[in-house]
């Protein structure tokens, strides 16, 4: 075997820099969703967003993980998921699964942002998780 040309060690070695530099974004990806799951309290980032006043509603709302929310909450945002979203999915190649759909929903990296009436009712929900897609950090919501 004869030596490697001079433009094939300077390829290997820039195949070799380009795989240590997607190496590092994954890993500061991975350390930014890191620590965005060791947050507790994300609602003293935004506590002047969760109340909203129109008119005669005044909608209280508030931001907890999936493993302190209230069981009747999350029962609510479950069936309300079913009731919106069941006949969207039947249409597509994965279709509806519930057990599947309470296991994502009920994962423990889960956040919810609920929304009620000063009154008590529940109005609305948003579920969402700090996670990685394809090395990317991403919030799925």
């Amino acid at each position: 075997m004869g030596k490697k040309s001079t433009a094939s060690v300077a390829k290997s070695k820039e195949k070799r820099q380009a795989r240590k530099l997607e190496q590092r974004r994954i890993a500061d990806g991975m350390n930014y969703v890191n620590l965005a799951n060791k947050l507790t309290d994300l609602a003293s980032l935004c506590k002047e967003l969760l109340v909203f006043q129109n008119n005669d509603m005044e909608v209280d709302m508030y931001i907890q993980r999936v493993t302190e929310l209230d069981k009747n909450v999350l029962d609510w945002a479950i069936n309300l998921t079913e009731k919106n979203m069941k006949k969207l999915y039947e249409t597509c190649a994965w279709g509806w699964n519930r057990e599947r759909k309470v296991e994502e929903m009920t994962d423990d990296s889960a956040w919810y942002l609920i929304a009620r009436e000063k009154k008590g009712k529940l109005l609305a929900f948003s579920h969402f998780r700090f996670d990685m897609d394809f090395g990317e950090p991403v919030l799925y919501w």
